[in-house]
């Protein structure tokens, strides 16, 4: 009977031990992809090169007035986030600035008094 009972035990451990964990994982990924919006918006906010510090006090200030501790893990998380957003050149603002000035263009160019979307 006690070895039954050690089995259950063991058992109950091992799920709490793996909801935890999930817990634990899933607010880390939320947390990453909360630091990625607001790097995305501090990019958008500090316009310039060589701000790059200015841009991740911003992002560390918003992370910690929302309760976020950032301790080495995460600083380095959100410098390994900027690296590939510069890699990839995937920045939420460039892109939109790029598109709305690509639809913008297009949207006033006139061939021979008609607009590009009357020619269509």
């Amino acid at each position: 009977m006690e070895t039954f009972q050690n089995l259950i035990l063991t058992i109950i451990f091992a799920i709490l031990c793996g909801t935890l964990a999930w817990v634990v994982r899933t607010n880390k990924q939320m947390i990453l992809t909360y630091a990625e919006d607001l790097i995305q918006k501090a990019e958008s906010t500090v316009q310039g090169s060589g701000l790059g510090a200015e841009k991740k006090a911003m992002v560390v200030a918003q992370l910690e007035a929302i309760g976020v501790s950032v301790n080495s893990w995460l600083s380095t998380q959100i410098d390994a986030i900027v690296t590939a957003l510069n890699t990839k050149g995937a920045w939420l603002a460039s892109e939109a600035q790029t598109n709305a000035t690509t639809l913008i263009t297009s949207a006033t160019t006139t061939t021979e008094g008609d607009t590009v979307a009357d020619s269509k």
